[in-house]
């Protein structure tokens, strides 16, 4: 969806569930948003995906396609523990 202020949209639906699940039948699946993004790079100045709070193979496929990361996370010690996993794992797919 093309705004008039100039910012594209493109929202998720429930078919990306399904999506996800079938990406894990794919060889190197985990690039497949970074290969597209690759295509469309050039029309943008920033392209931002906001991703749900799991590790899924969609956003692994964010993570890969990512030149920098942003993570909003509350003060507290389990929110803290989690952070450091995924740490961990945006240090897996980086490299």
């Amino acid at each position: 969806m093309h705004h008039e202020e100039g910012v594209d949209l493109l929202p998720a639906n429930i078919e990306l569930s399904a999506i996800e699940v079938a990406m894990t039948l794919i060889m190197s699946c985990e690039v497949m948003m970074r290969e597209y993004l690759e295509r469309v790079r050039e029309k943008y100045g920033y392209i931002l995906i906001d991703c749900m709070p799991s590790l899924g193979m969609m956003t692994v496929n964010a993570l890969v396609a990512a030149d920098s990361v942003l993570i909003l996370v509350q003060a507290a010690y389990l929110p803290i523990k989690g952070l450091q996993q995924l740490i961990k794992t945006i240090a897996m797919v980086s490299v």
